[in-house]
C-alpha cells in the first residue's frame, strides 16, 4: 500500500509539473506573448482606459520602463523554469521511492519544497497583481492565480499526510 500512496503522490505532483512545463515552453518559445501580458498589467493599460478615475489614484505605481518590464518578465520566466524542473524531478523521486530506490521521507520532503515553490509563484502573482490593481481589469488572471495557488496547497496537504 505504501508504494501505491507514493505513486498517487507522484501523479499529483506530476500534474502541476506538466502544466508548468507547458507554461515554461510558451514563455521561452513565445516570450513576446506573455511579456506583453506582464507589461499590460505593469503599465496599467486597461485600467487607464476603462477606469480613468481609479487609475488616477494609483497611476504613480505604473511601470513603463521596458527594461524593468523585461527584468520582471525574465524573473518570472526563470522562477517558473526552476519550478518546472524541480516539480518534474520531485515526481520522479516519488516514483523512485515507490520502487524502493530511495527513502520515502526524502522524496516527499523534496516534493513538498517543490510544491511550496509552485504555490509561492502564484502567491507572488496575486501580491504583485494587487499592487498593480489587476483585479480591476484582469479578473481571469487573478482567478487563475488563486486556482494555481490552491492546487499547489492541496497537493502539499496530500504530501504531508
Amino acid at each position: 500500500m505504501d508504494g501505491t500512496i507514493l505513486l498517487v503522490k507522484a501523479a499529483l505532483v506530476a500534474g502541476p509539473a506538466i502544466w508548468m512545463t507547458v507554461a515554461v515552453y510558451d514563455n521561452w518559445v513565445h516570450a513576446a506573448l506573455n511579456r506583453e501580458a506582464v507589461a499590460t498589467v505593469m503599465r496599467f493599460d486597461v485600467m487607464e482606459r476603462d477606469f480613468p478615475d481609479d487609475f488616477a489614484i494609483v497611476a504613480h505605481r505604473r511601470i513603463s520602463d521596458p527594461r524593468l518590464i523585461d527584468l520582471a518578465f525574465h524573473a518570472i520566466r526563470w522562477a517558473e523554469t526552476i519550478a518546472a524542473v524541480v516539480l518534474l524531478l520531485s515526481s520522479c523521486l516519488l516514483v523512485a521511492s515507490a520502487l524502493g530506490a530511495m527513502a520515502p521521507d526524502t522524496a516527499t520532503a523534496f516534493a513538498i519544497v517543490a510544491m511550496t515553490f509552485f504555490s509561492l509563484i502564484w502567491a507572488a502573482f496575486i501580491i504583485g497583481g494587487n499592487y498593480f490593481h489587476y483585479y480591476f481589469c484582469h479578473q481571469w488572471g487573478q482567478s487563475n492565480h488563486f486556482m494555481f495557488m490552491y492546487w499547489g496547497l492541496f497537493v502539499i496537504v496530500i504530501l504531508m499526510l
